[in-house]
């Protein structure tokens, strides 16, 4: 409810240079170094002789597609390793752990330690029950007024603890200490990096329908963030990059 995702940057291997106007060109504009073809780029080098990154026309987008599709399908991943992206993100504490379960992101974040955190938290619009059929999960059907009462008394818990934060961090206390008053559902502030091929394996696991929703609506909003950048790649990740369901 108060989270956010910025993607800050995608590069590749090969250096472009930023088009200023596409008036007379009818080219877009390019934001990052980064481009659809670099996979199959960084493929042809382990077969194919030249200057790596050359742009001569040898092949067409649709031939490098081609290729990506068939380096996705068949999980050859150092190719995809070779663009990097850059996000920066505001995520409640139980829903961070599921990223960072990814150990592959550099990450660095914000740290109590250091700064007062800010009275931000999360309350869930829908709260959801106990899952009758799984161990984890959730079901859909959890009555509005059980629903009504846990969000008024974890709003007013968070406000609790956070007077305390506050007050104990006048009293003197380490911050390192203070924060334990804080709540799974508090906000973090991270920067991060990652490559291509390990976002993907993030995305797979949490877009799928079996994963938390919360976390799935940040998986999902990384995802709308690249399409325009990476418009062929995302394309086919939707078509057999993802988890099936």
């Amino acid at each position: 409810d108060k989270g956010f995702v910025t993607l800050r940057n995608i590069a590749g291997p090969t250096r472009r240079t930023r088009i200023q106007s596409d008036c007379l060109k009818n080219t877009p504009l390019r934001d990052f170094d980064a481009d659809d073809r670099d996979p199959a780029q960084a493929a042809r080098l382990s077969f194919e002789q030249g200057e790596f990154g050359e742009e001569k026309g040898e092949r067409t987008i649709e031939e490098d597609m081609k290729l990506t599709r068939y380096l996705l399908l068949n999980e050859h991943t150092s190719p995809f390793e070779m663009i990097q992206v850059w996000i920066e993100v505001k995520v409640p504490i139980f829903v961070d752990r599921q990223m960072v379960r990814h150990r592959t992101w550099s990450r660095n974040e914000s740290s109590a330690r250091y700064i007062i955190l800010p009275n931000v938290w999360y309350i869930p619009e829908t709260v959801g029950g106990k899952s009758p059929t799984k161990k984890q999960g959730r079901s859909e059907n959890l009555d509005l007024e059980i629903q009504d009462l846990f969000k008024t008394r974890l709003n007013n818990q968070c406000a609790d603890s956070y007077q305390q934060y506050e007050q104990f961090l006048k009293l003197g206390v380490a911050p390192e200490h203070a924060r334990m008053f804080l709540h799974l559902n508090h906000y973090v502030h991270w920067i991060g990096s990652v490559n291509l091929h390990n976002l993907f394996r993030f995305l797979r696991l949490r877009l799928h329908s079996h994963a938390q929703y919360e976390a799935r609506i940040y998986a999902g909003a990384i995802v709308e963030l690249l399409r325009p950048h990476l418009p062929n790649i995302m394309k086919l990740f939707d078509e057999v990059g993802r988890k099936p369901e």
